[in-house]
C-alpha cells in the first residue's frame, strides 16, 4: 500500500480527478500516490492494527474509484476520501472487534516541524495512560479528535469527511475533549494537568448549526 508522497495542488487533484473519470490509469495512480498514506494512517488510527489498516484503506480507494463519476470536482477530494476510509475502517472494526495498542507505537513516532501544536500534544502525550483514556471515547468522538489533531483536517474538511455540518464538528469537538478529560480526571488519576493543556482549554465551541447534514 505504501506509495511517495506527492506534492498536491488545487489545479493538479482536479486534473487526477478529471482524468480517473475518464478511465485514465495515471490520474487514479496519482490520486493513490497523493492520498495513500494519509488514508492508511486514518485507518491505523481507528483499527489499530496494521494488515486490517490496509484492508480497510484499499477497499476505500476501490469504493471510490468506484464511484468516481458521483464525485463533485468542486470539492476537495481529500475529505470525500477520509469519509470513505471511516465508514470502511468502522465497518472492519465492528466485523472483526479488533483491539490492538496503537497508540503507544503511535506516540513514539516523530512528528513533522509543522504539525500544530494540538497535534503535538495528542501524539506525543507523555503518558501512556492518555491513549487508554482516548480508546475508551465513541467512535464519533475518536474519530473526530483523530481528523482534527491526527490527520490535520480543518473543521470544513472534517466536517465535509464526516458528512455533518461545519457548526456540528464545532460542537462534537468540544464534547469529545470534554469527555476525555473526564475520563481522565476519573480514571487516570496520576496523569498531570499538563497532559490536556492546550486542547481542552483551546476549544471554545461556537454552536453555529445544529443537527447533522444528510
Amino acid at each position: 500500500m505504501a506509495q511517495p508522497v506527492m506534492a498536491l495542488s488545487d489545479t493538479s487533484e482536479r486534473d487526477w480527478v478529471r482524468a480517473a473519470k475518464s478511465g485514465d490509469r495515471v490520474g487514479m495512480e496519482s490520486l493513490l500516490a497523493a492520498h495513500s498514506q494519509k488514508a492508511f494512517r486514518f485507518a491505523l488510527q481507528i483499527l489499530r492494527n496494521q494488515a486490517d489498516a490496509e484492508d480497510a484503506a484499499q477497499s476505500a480507494f476501490i469504493k471510490a474509484f468506484t464511484k468516481i463519476d458521483q464525485f463533485d470536482e468542486s470539492r476537495s477530494f481529500g475529505p470525500w476520501l477520509m469519509g470513505i476510509v471511516s465508514h470502511e475502517a468502522l465497518n472492519l472494526r465492528r466485523a472483526t472487534n479488533t483491539r490492538f495498542a496503537f497508540w503507544k507505537r503511535e506516540a513514539a513516532k516523530p512528528l513533522r516541524s509543522e504539525a500544530p501544536a494540538e497535534s503535538i500534544v495528542m501524539v506525543r502525550a507523555e503518558h501512556e495512560e492518555l491513549w487508554e483514556a482516548i480508546n475508551r471515547l465513541k467512535d464519533d468522538d475518536r474519530i473526530v479528535l483523530i481528523l482534527s489533531y491526527l490527520v490535520g483536517m480543518n473543521e470544513a474538511e472534517t466536517a465535509e469527511a464526516l458528512g455533518i455540518k461545519r457548526g456540528t464538528v464545532k460542537s462534537r469537538k468540544f464534547n469529545a475533549l470534554r469527555r476525555l478529560r473526564s475520563i481522565v480526571e476519573r480514571d487516570f488519576p496520576t496523569l498531570t494537568p499538563d497532559a490536556l493543556a492546550g486542547v481542552v482549554e483551546d476549544e471554545q465551541p461556537r454552536l453555529e448549526a445544529k443537527g447533522d447534514r444528510r
